[in-house]
């Protein structure tokens, strides 16, 4: 008797501990599903709204799998600091984040100019037409922007 009853025992203790695993992967499987679950909608880099939420596949990096930093951009130096229309500029900083998470390079307000991001510390611009002289050179992130003077010949 004492055989069997340990048997029944040792069975049923299989049985709990077979049951908790199959407890915590069903409560993994709904810490995920819930992580996944949509959050409000975060401004999108070039304007629009993107919604934050995830598919399982996905990754749960903003901006359709960029990673931007959170810190505001910062101009250190802009090569030349002068120039005319069409000339090409070479803004260098950081915190730009990757490519495409700057918004806008701006000559003056209004003034947007085609631009490359080539990564989190490198943009090139080209001067677009406007009036002669001093104006801002503005570089818009995903979490602020920053300026330089800039002379447009």
């Amino acid at each position: 008797m004492r055989i069997i009853g340990t048997v029944r025992i040792l069975g049923i203790l299989a049985a709990f501990a077979f049951a908790g695993q199959v407890g915590l992967a069903v409560a993994a499987e709904e810490s995920k599903k819930e992580k996944a679950k949509e959050a409000p909608a975060a401004a999108e880099p070039g304007g629009g709204i993107q919604s934050n939420k995830a598919k399982a596949s996905e990754s749960p990096r903003l901006t359709r799998g960029r990673s931007c930093s959170g810190a505001t951009p910062k101009i250190k130096k802009v090569t030349p600091d002068e120039g005319k229309t069409g000339d090409k500029v070479t803004i260098a900083g950081e915190n730009f984040g990757e490519p495409g998470c700057v918004s806008m390079v701006s000559f003056g307000p209004g003034g947007a100019a085609k631009f490359t991001q080539v990564d989190d510390r490198t943009i090139t611009v080209m001067v677009p037409a406007g009036k002669r002289g001093i104006e801002l050179l503005t570089v818009t992130g995903f979490t602020g922007e920053d300026s330089k003077p800039f002379l447009r010949k």
